[in-house]
Order: C-alpha cells, then structure tokens, then sequence
C-alpha cells in the first residue's frame, strides 16, 4: 500500500508525459531537458517558417526558459516527500500523510489553478488584449502558431496554478504542524533533517515566485497583466517565505531532550586529532533550534576542531539522590566554527546568539569582557571569543538506566 502511494506522488502533467515517448524512456530529470530543447527547436522551427521576428523567437524562448525553470523547482517536491521519513509523532505524521495526499491527489486538483488562469489569460488575450498577439507573432499570425502559442501559455499557467497550489498548502501545513508540535509529550517530534527538506521547498516556491519577473518583457506593453505578474510574485513569495520562517520555529528535538538541553547550563565537549581525544567542559546556549558554545581563539578544541570538526557534545542533569531522575543527551556531529567572513551574512545571528549568552549566564559575560582575565578568554565580539554552532547527526538520550536513540 505504501509503495502505492509513492508512485501516485505525481502531477498531472508528470504522467502525461510518462506516457510520450521519448519523454517516458528517460528519467524525469532528463525529461524536463529534453521538453526544452523540443519546445526551442520547434518554436525556432515555426518561427523561420512563418517569418516571425527576431523578438518574437526571443519571447517564445524566454516563455520556455520560465517553463522548464518552474518544472526543475516543482520537480524537487515528489522526490523529497517520497523519501520523508515519518515523524514520531502520530498527529504529525498524519498531518504530513494529508498534507501529501492533498498535494497529490488522484482525481489532480493541483490543476484547478491552472485552469482558473488559463482559460481568462485566453479571454482577455483574444478579446481585449489583441495588441499582445500582434506583438508577439504579427498581423494575421498562422493558425499553427497560434495552436503552439496556445500549448505555451497553458505550460504556464498550469505552472503558475502549481505555484499557488503548493505555496498555498505548504503556509497551511506548516501552521497545523507548528501548532501539533506543541503538544508534543516526551519523545514525540519530526526529524530535524525532515523539517530541513520542508524548508528548502518553501525556499524554493519563493525562488518560483521570482522567476515570474522574468515574463514580464513579453507583457511590456500591457499594464494590467504586468500588474497581474508582480501580484502573482508577491504573493507566492510572502507565503512561501511566511512558511519557511514557521518551520524554522518548529522544534526538532522532543520535549523532553528541548527541555533538558534549554534548561541545563553546561556541557562537555569531545573532540579527537590522530587518535588523542580531549574532552572539556563549556557553557551554550540554545535558541530553540541550534546549539551554540563559544570558545577562545588560543582553545585546544578549537584548533582540534579546524582540522577534524566531529564532535561529541553531552548535557547531563545528575540527581545523586536517586539514579532514575538521571537525564543525558549526547549529539554527536559536526561543528560550524564562524569567522569574520560570516559577519556579513550570519550578523543578525551572531549578535543574537552573543545576546542569549549575556541572558543566560550575566556573571559569566560580565566577566569574561573586562581585563582581569587573559586577553584570549575575554568576551570580545568576533576576535578573541569564536562562536562555534553544533550540528548534530545523531542523538542518544538517557532517562534513569534507559538508553535511546532518537532519528535526526
């Protein structure tokens, strides 16, 4: 049944062309490079047929370009959701189960939008915008051309009715999961690299929504559709990025590893060159969805760590009372260490992160920034104090005696 279900994770337009040879004796990558070049050559074959202008066979390879740019970013979604692990959250997974089945349904409702476009576009082209027409393909252009022109606007609407599809479904998936993911009890959560994959899908809808601008010279003497292409724009790129940024906020940890790793006020970290390992203690801060130490720039661990930047990474909260009240988590990864050429991009960040460490631990920051300790441990920004992310790729928790080992 499963396996069912991932080979019905197609768009309409995915299985038509399945059917068509040669398209369905390649692989959908390839597919889409040959529909290109198979649009170009026939458009530029019509187009010295009929006589057409230089512009017009730029306008017609310009509308292509957008087409098969908008089909290599949707081309992104099946595969990553086919290979969507399933959250440990049954609410979640649920959610994520719908939100696919919706994506893909079978009777194809992702061609709805495409044709609310589609057939108006047509409308206003030949009954109120024949200047268009005229522009693109000359006076009393050859039924032909106009039967391919007619192919080439429903790519693209079809495209741009996908565009609103999944940006639409992505901001409403992302708000239910966001609001499921409070909920949450002990262990259950969505994996860190799963939330990852809808992230850069969303990112990739923004992208989608920019690519539209491209399509606006072939609009250039009509106000109103260029109107229409900037609207089209802002809209898939405001939800789209409004999407993103909820998942973002998503926890990937379950709520009792968060809590244990948002709560606790040290740690110890593990590094290892040609066999000597070296293990230390830090203070860190967690921001709800990275992990942040900083060390300073003279640090053993942060010269082991430019060479080899795996890391064990162990926060443990110790009742001697009782062994059973007993909490741990170890990530085990690799660490991002920043410099001053992520000043530019990671500033907003980096001040961000700088700021949790004055929160957290007041005397520590205080201290650390005057002179009465060496200038290499003092909390200056950026210089003599480094801010290192860690980046997990596996997790064990312990609770009392027992051991477990959460997905990333």
């Amino acid at each position: 049944m499963a396996n069912t279900a991932k080979k019905e994770m197609k768009w309409i337009y995915e299985e038509i062309v399945g059917r068509i040879p040669p398209f369905s004796l390649v692989s959908y990558q390839y597919s889409i490079l040959l529909q290109l070049l198979f649009l170009l050559v026939l458009g530029l074959a019509l187009g010295f047929i009929f006589n057409l202008e230089t512009v017009s066979l730029l306008y017609g390879s310009l509308a292509i370009l957008v087409a098969v740019s908008w089909s290599l970013l949707i081309l992104q979604l099946g595969p990553t959701l086919r290979k969507f692990r399933a959250p440990l959250s049954k609410d979640e997974n649920e959610l994520l189960e719908r939100y696919k089945g919706i994506l893909f349904h079978r009777n194809h409702y992702e061609a709805i939008p495409g044709i609310a476009i589609f057939i108006p576009f047509m409308l206003y082209l030949f009954y109120f915008g024949p200047g268009l027409l005229e522009n693109w393909l000359g006076k009393k252009p050859h039924i032909i051309l106009l039967l391919f022109v007619s192919l080439l606007i429903w790519d693209i609407c079809y495209r741009m009715g996908l565009g609103i599809w999944t940006s639409v479904l992505a901001l409403w998936r992302s708000l239910k999961l966001k609001k499921i993911a409070e909920k949450r009890t002990e262990l259950e959560h969505t994996p860190y690299t799963e939330l990852k994959s809808l992230r850069r899908l969303d990112i990739n809808n923004a992208f989608f929504g920019i690519i539209s601008l491209l399509l606006i010279p072939l609009f250039q003497t009509d106000n109103f559709l260029i109107t229409i292409i900037f609207v089209f724009m802002v809209f898939i790129t405001l939800i789209s990025v409004i999407s993103a940024y909820i998942i973002s906020k998503v926890p990937w940890l379950p709520p009792d590893i968060y809590n244990l790793v948002n709560e606790s006020s040290f740690a110890y970290i593990g590094t290892s060159l040609r066999g000597i390992t070296h293990v230390t203690p830090v203070v860190y801060v967690f921001d709800g969805q990275k992990i942040f130490f900083n060390t300073s720039k003279e640090a053993k661990k942060l010269k082991t760590l430019k060479k080899n930047k795996k890391v064990a990474f162990l926060i443990d909260k110790r009742d001697m009372s009782n062994i059973y009240e007993n909490k741990a988590v170890l990530f085990t990864g690799e660490t991002k260490i920043y410099g001053v050429l992520d000043v530019p991009l990671q500033l907003i960040n980096m001040l961000s992160t700088l700021h949790l460490f004055i929160k957290k631990y007041p005397e520590y920051t205080r201290k650390y920034s005057t002179s009465e300790l060496p200038k290499a441990w003092q909390l200056t920004p950026i210089i003599s104090r480094i801010l290192v992310e860690v980046k997990p790729s596996k997790i064990i928790y312990w609770r009392g005696a027992k051991q477990i080992s959460v997905p990333v």
